[in-house]
């Protein structure tokens, strides 16, 4: 009988359940977009060092991603991490960011210069062309070719040398990244006797934190990072300064949801006023009147999960077509935050409505 009350009010006014239906749609949406893209960013900033697949970064002492602070290290220092217990390999990786002129406007990249025997740091993913370039070429960053109509076979001028494009990757940072040789970028950033980190790898019979403390101890001048540690680094340097404008955002989107259920329900209630009011008369208890209101709330909220959800799910691959920087990523983590905060959200919205139907008087259905 109580699902019954409750689905002929919600049910009776299509309209305005549609309206909450979309209402707490957007606000789950909006939460949901968030949180994904939260998890998107965070994943594209680390996905390059990841694919690198080394055990150890060995950077400048002081430095902490590849980013927001400066390494430089004598090419010598190779030697002396090889010379530690552990060691499998050492690799050096080149890369500093540049400005482009591409068609009378300046575009910053980060150039990467990579061994292309190894393939140690060279592109995540290929779409199109060579990914080995040869002197004088060079892979761009989908993001150049498709904001500024570069294709393979162009040249690009970096700091007064020309390059030929014969790839276009994707996987890299947020930012544009292309990449060449590493002999062309020694050149073109003038470090034939510095390099910016040292990729390593340990041996089976090591442990990487024994390694790693090796390597500090021995090496002067420098520090070493794990794989997830310097990942980590990437990532917070950038999405700590948004994650309190995702965490307001967030709550304005929990806000929406609450008003525009309780709004719902509070009309739908007053419509029915009369109605309580017969229906306590009867003796119908405070507790089987919240659980009416309770179940309407729940109506709306759970319709606007589901959608809300669904809506995020497939439209954010639509988004990424026609804004390649919106990279999201759907955990289920994330979507068992919002089927809490839903819950909240419906026992919430249902507070200024059960106040006004605790006051209904059953005399009212009595008086004119």
């Amino acid at each position: 009988m109580r699902i019954s009350l409750a689905r002929k009010n919600i049910f009776h006014e299509p309209a305005r359940l549609l309206i909450s239906v979309g209402g707490v749609t957007f606000a789950i949406f909006l939460i949901m977009v968030l949180l994904a893209l939260y998890r998107g960013w965070s994943e594209t900033l680390s996905r390059y060092i990841y694919n690198v697949d080394a055990d150890i970064w060995v950077m400048q002492q002081g430095a902490i991603d590849m980013s927001h602070s400066i390494s430089l290290l004598p090419n010598s220092t190779a030697d002396l991490v090889r010379d530690v217990a552990g060691v499998e390999s050492v690799e050096p990786l080149v890369g500093n960011r540049v400005v482009i002129t591409i068609n009378g406007e300046d575009v910053t990249t980060r150039v990467m210069g990579f061994d292309t025997v190894s393939n140690i740091g060279g592109p995540v993913d290929m779409i199109d062309g060579s990914a080995t370039p040869q002197l004088g070429e060079i892979i761009i960053d989908e993001l150049v070719q498709r904001d500024h109509g570069v294709n393979i076979g162009d040249q690009l001028t970096i700091k007064d040398t020309d390059f030929t494009v014969v790839g276009i990757a994707s996987g890299g940072p947020l930012f544009q990244q292309s990449y060449i040789r590493q002999d062309d970028a020694r050149t073109l950033f003038q470090l034939q006797d510095l390099t910016n980190f040292f990729v390593v790898s340990v041996t089976d019979d090591q442990t990487i934190d024994t390694v790693l403390e090796e390597i500090e101890t021995t090496v002067s001048g420098v520090d070493a990072q794990t794989e997830v540690e310097f990942a980590t680094n990437n990532e917070k340097e950038i999405m700590d300064k948004f994650l309190p404008i995702i965490l307001v955002l967030v709550f304005i989107g929990f806000i929406v949801g609450v008003v525009i259920i309780s709004l719902t329900i509070y009309t739908a209630t007053i419509e029915k006023i009369r109605e309580y009011g017969v229906l306590k008369a009867i003796g119908a208890s405070n507790w089987y009147l919240y659980r009416v209101v309770l179940t309407q709330s729940g109506i709306s909220g759970g319709f606007g999960l589901i959608l809300g959800v669904v809506i995020t799910y497939f439209g954010s691959d639509v988004i990424k077509e026609i804004e390649p920087l919106f990279v999201t990523l759907v955990k289920w983590q994330d979507v068992l935050i919002v089927v809490g905060m839903t819950i909240a959200m419906i026992i919430l919205a249902t507070y200024i409505p059960l106040r006004r139907m605790m006051k209904i008087d059953p005399a009212i259905v009595f008086k004119s």
